[in-house]
């Protein structure tokens, strides 16, 4: 997974701007969100630590992280789609899914369930 090519791909995004928006953030926020939870999944950090981590990176709100997850999911995606990066991207989604979901296949884990077509 490169992750160069994914942040500029989503990055520079009207996307990505309304995904902020939706979760009260800046666009150079998003960016710097983003990265940090690519980078943070990436180096093998611990799931249950993302959110704190990257909010100490960005001096953004945890609350912020965390809304601001379930909107990039999407992206994160279609970029997959696009470049046929599923086995690379799909950890990071799994990870980030069932950071935010818990069990049960709701909220995060959900989106993260459907957007890889499991439905069990």
């Amino acid at each position: 997974m490169d992750l160069g090519s994914i942040l500029s791909s989503i990055g520079g995004s009207d996307a990505l701007t309304d995904a902020a928006s939706q979760a009260g953030i800046a666009p150079d926020q998003a960016q710097s969100v983003l990265q940090g939870v690519m980078e943070h999944a990436t180096s093998g950090g611990v799931p249950e630590e993302m959110v704190d981590a990257v909010a100490g990176k960005t001096g953004l709100d945890p609350a912020q992280i965390q809304a601001f997850l379930p909107q990039v999911m999407p992206l994160l995606q279609g970029h997959a789609d696009a470049t046929g990066d599923q086995g690379g991207l799909g950890g990071l989604l799994g990870s980030v899914g069932g950071l935010l979901g818990g069990g049960g296949g709701g909220g995060l884990a959900g989106l993260a369930a459907g957007l890889f077509g499991d439905k069990g």
